[in-house]
């Protein structure tokens, strides 16, 4: 099985269609959304409905998705962000409201689990960026492939022993074979909101049979995302971070 890998979309309209464009050639069988549909950005019911529209497409709750419907607070976020989520509510049509309601934490599939951000607390936020909290991840599951978003940068973090991961951050586009049965955490990227300092949106093919990964960068129209920020009136700042990559 071929399976997609995407994250972090956050409203980005152009991205989304650009990256569903270059993954239509790459034989993929099924999809799996790790959340954060929404947020940041001035299209959320276009990125939601797209989403949804996907064959064999499943999704889990990201940290925006369930603070745009109350399920989380949004008053722990940055200033632009807590303005964005306040906007998105206001956009946001009843029936995507209930989608984005009834999305799970956490999706297990074979050996392989998916979480937006931690699978210990997957509404709590937390990222992944050190070794306590991989290790916590680790020892939370068991499955061989734990992928996740949140951080909005593609990296791949390997079990060494009980006690120590190893961190490898992903810079381009990049193959990994990973047949080694070694545990790892994947990081997908973001489609909407990269933040490697690589403007270009992120994601995933990952081989199940031959376990190889690929991942994809894929350029967009920033200029047009950039302007459809400022015309919704959402801070600045959002708009700006997309041509750094940051």
């Amino acid at each position: 099985m071929r399976l997609m890998v995407f994250s972090d979309i956050h409203g980005n309209l152009a991205a989304l269609e650009s990256v569903l464009a270059h993954a239509a050639d790459k034989e993929v069988h099924r999809r799996v959304c790790l959340g954060d549909l929404v947020g940041y950005g001035p299209f959320p019911n276009e990125c939601i409905n797209i989403v949804r529209g996907l064959q064999n497409c499943r999704c889990v709750a990201g940290n925006h998705d369930t603070a745009a419907v109350w399920e989380s607070s949004p008053y722990g976020m940055s200033s632009g962000a807590k303005k964005a989520i306040f906007w998105t509510m206001d956009q946001l049509t009843d029936e995507n409201r209930r989608f984005l309601g009834t999305l799970p934490d956490r999706l297990d599939l074979a050996d392989m689990t998916f979480v937006h951000a931690n699978p210990y607390n997957p509404r709590g936020g937390k990222y992944i960026l050190g070794n306590t909290q991989a290790v916590r991840s680790f020892f939370t599951t068991k499955c061989r492939h734990l992928f996740i978003g949140h951080t909005h940068r593609p990296a791949v973090i390997t079990r060494r022993n009980i006690l120590a991961a190893e961190f490898a951050d992903i810079t381009g586009e990049t193959k990994l074979t990973v047949d080694d049965f070694k545990r790892r955490i994947i990081n997908c990227g973001s489609i909407g909101q990269p933040r490697d300092k690589d403007p270009r949106s992120c994601y995933l093919v990952f081989d199940t049979r031959k376990q190889e990964i690929e991942y994809y960068r894929v350029a967009y129209d920033i200029e047009k995302s950039r302007q459809a920020i400022r015309s919704a009136g959402l801070p600045r700042p959002l708009e700006s971070r997309l041509l750094k990559g940051v």
